[in-house]
């Protein structure tokens, strides 16, 4: 790379899932000219090409008005061609959800149609160091195969599931389910033996935790595989609860087709013996001691995890690996914070709190901080979410 142009840029996104979508829409809406959009393969993000078979917790009339809140994406809905990932959307019940499928597949539309933008490059590459230099406020930013440099860096890298190791102590040979894969139909079969009896253990009651039961479920009745269930929760299954005033737990809660099974199944075979033979729930909330953190869980895995063949945890995501970040020559990535605010970051530790200019954040990883209207304050997590907090603090990145 001695002889490499080094190429200046307003703006630099690193991901194009919906993250990065909503990042690129919200400069482009607030007249940035000059972007470079990286990503290792522009499929979508992992929502597309994990999460297909998933229903969603989003109406689709909430899809369709955030998306037009953008010009840039209106502007890629009115030149594409019908019928488009547009029209399949806009035609369904505005006030049902839908498969993630349909969103998946608009986000693809739009992230090609935007890159077709003169103020944007598409970088299929990946991201491997960024160091602020304090000379002139910029970012040195080193690819796999080439370097730019840019004042302004968006992360929309998007996050992981949590895997926890609870099954090391009471069942080391437990082989554990990848969340993704549970969380697909498609794939869940070839993770289970076809002519032996399997129990898989579920930790978690979440919205992942709850689809994991269902495709376990529906895959036992369905005859293909012989198993049980156990899910191992704490508190009871959270439901999202529509108002005037708006919807309480609206992002920690279930929504949609997964909340319609839950309340039909898990909530009937609730002090039931109905169903038990499939799926059979443990709670862990009267074992756990809130002084002590572990309380009797202990004891209840001790008795529960041997009887179990695999092991699923829907626990909670994590941020996805961040590239190497160096501010005046010193790795920040171990004391980076995300303000859920401004969308920008601090470094943090004992000694000092500092704002990393010219850094932000848009995406799973990187959500904005809301309260639901009896104060629960949460994570906002999806598309809609990711829309309303990019452009809310887009002028923020662009100054």
């Amino acid at each position: 790379m001695a002889d490499e142009v080094v190429k200046h840029y307003e703006a630099v996104i690193i991901g194009a899932g919906p993250g990065g979508l909503a990042a690129a829409a919200a400069l482009l809406d607030c007249g940035v000219r000059r972007i470079l959009w990286v990503d290792r393969g522009f499929r979508g993000g992992t929502l597309n090409e994990c999460y297909r078979e998933i229903s969603s917790n989003t109406k689709v009339g909430l899809y369709l008005e955030a998306i037009r809140s953008s010009l840039a994406c209106s502007d890629v809905i009115a030149r594409a061609t019908e019928p488009n990932a547009w029209t399949a959307l806009d035609r369904l019940d505005h006030d049902d959800t839908c498969q993630l499928s349909l969103a998946g597949d608009l986000i693809c539309m739009l992230v090609d149609g935007l890159c077709e933008s003169d103020a944007i490059e598409k970088c299929v590459d990946e991201v491997k160091r960024a160091e602020r230099s304090p000379e002139d406020d910029t970012w040195n930013i080193a690819m796999v195969h080439r370097r730019v440099v840019t004042r302004r860096m968006i992360l929309c890298t998007g996050s992981r599931p949590i895997v926890l190791d609870i099954h090391a102590r009471y069942h080391p040979d437990i082989r554990v389910i990848d969340l993704d894969t549970c969380m697909s139909r498609s794939r869940l079969a070839s993770e289970l033996p076809e002519n032996e009896i399997s129990t898989v253990a579920v930790v978690g009651n979440s919205h992942s935790g709850v689809l994991c039961c269902r495709n376990l479920y529906e895959l036992a009745q369905s005859g293909k595989r012989s198993l049980g269930i156990v899910n191992f929760h704490r508190q009871p299954i959270r439901f999202a609860d529509y108002r005037e005033e708006g919807i309480v737990y609206d992002n920690s809660g279930l929504k949609g087709a997964t909340a319609v099974w839950a309340r039909d199944v898990m909530g009937r075979l609730v002090g039931s013996e109905d169903g038990h033979d499939i799926l059979r729930q443990v709670d862990l909330g009267s074992a756990h001691d809130k002084e002590t953190e572990q309380g009797e869980e202990g004891l209840v895995y001790k008795r529960e995890l041997p009887r179990c063949t695999h092991i699923v945890y829907a626990v909670g995501y994590e941020p996805a690996p961040l590239p190497d970040l160096y501010v005046d020559r010193q790795r920040i990535n171990g004391s980076l914070r995300f303000d859920m605010i401004t969308s920008g970051f601090r470094t943090a530790d004992e000694v000092e709190d500092e704002v990393v200019a010219g850094l932000f954040g848009c995406g799973i990883a990187f959500p904005e901080k809301v309260a639901d209207p009896e104060g629960h304050v949460e994570a906002a997590v999806g598309v809609t979410k990711f829309f309303k907090f990019a452009q809310r603090v887009r002028d923020v990145w662009a100054g």
